[in-house]
């Protein structure tokens, strides 16, 4: 009599059926999670990085925004002793042509915290072959950004500290209220002034006066213009004879700066003063009449 409990062969080959089943389809789970089609060849391209700023495997790999492939494997290497992360790119076949051995890869972030992707910018040079590598051009990751935050905080937080403690004429603005009360008269006699030019401006343009007519009649702007350089001319006339005097040339020049000469023509004219006096009192002194 057969044991009820006996393992048949037909339930032994569903159980195994349904493992390959079971492995089948994680294969293809495993395939379809890299975005990668199976019956279709692949071309793999290599970058080199020291920082790949958080890219992971089975990103995705597009050429102007779309989708071409996926990242696959990524691995640390010793270059010239320094550590670098090789991350290899599967190209799908159709796609592989577009990307050229010029070509320049960045990585990129789907939004400001999204997952890491690289962009493939395409040259002109001919298409990539497997295994070849193609440039690197890192994009500013979230740590730069953060840095330069941090630093532009510093800066305004040193600048709010030098302002509370009045350091700085924007300092003093704030916390010496006589500056500040300076100001604010200096600026209200600056509008005052602006407003009172704008008054004279308008009344020198269409107002009564030397000014405006200057400004708005060409005929007697032009004989002011005459007038002016009459009085240039006569002033440079001076200007001349003062130099003259001034010199020791001519007969004033001699007088103004020899003293001799000058004292000379004073008593000559001393000397001619007494006898025009002693002539009219005395005329017969000089002059004699006789008939015969």
């Amino acid at each position: 009599m057969r044991n009820p409990n006996a393992l048949k062969w037909s339930d032994l080959k569903t159980g195994i059926f349904f493992i390959f089943g079971l492995g089948f389809a994680a294969y293809l789970g495993l395939f379809i999670g890299k975005n990668t089609n199976m019956f279709s060849g692949v071309t793999t391209v290599k970058i080199l990085s020291r920082d790949v700023q958080g890219l992971a495997e089975n990103n995705f790999v597009s050429v102007s925004g779309k989708k071409i492939g996926t990242v696959s494997k990524m691995n640390f290497v010793t270059r010239d002793g320094s550590l670098y992360v090789v991350a290899e790119l599967k190209l799908k076949q159709e796609f592989a042509p577009l990307v050229t051995k010029d070509a320049k890869a960045e990585i990129k972030s789907l939004g400001v915290l999204g997952d890491k992707y690289v962009d493939i910018i395409t040259g002109k040079g001919p298409a990539v072959q497997n295994g070849d590598y193609i440039a690197l051009e890192t994009e500013e990751g979230m740590a730069s950004l953060t840095g330069k935050a941090s630093q532009a905080f510093g800066k305004i937080n040193d600048l709010l500290d030098r302002l509370n403690n009045g350091k700085g004429p924007a300092g003093r603005l704030i916390s010496d209220e006589k500056m500040g009360r300076e100001l604010a008269e200096t600026v209200s006699s600056l509008k005052t002034t602006s407003a009172e030019l704008s008054k004279l401006s308008q009344k020198a343009s269409r107002g009564d006066g030397l000014l405006p007519k200057l400004l708005n009649d060409k005929a007697l702007a032009k004989n002011t213009e005459q007038t002016v350089e009459r009085l240039n001319q006569a002033a440079a006339k001076t200007e001349s004879l003062m130099a003259k005097l001034n010199s020791d040339k001519g007969t004033l020049g001699q007088l103004s700066s020899n003293p001799a000469l000058y004292n000379n023509l004073s008593r000559t004219l001393t000397s001619l003063d007494s006898v025009l006096v002693d002539l009219k009192k005395n005329p017969k002194r000089y002059v004699q009449f006789s008939l015969f």
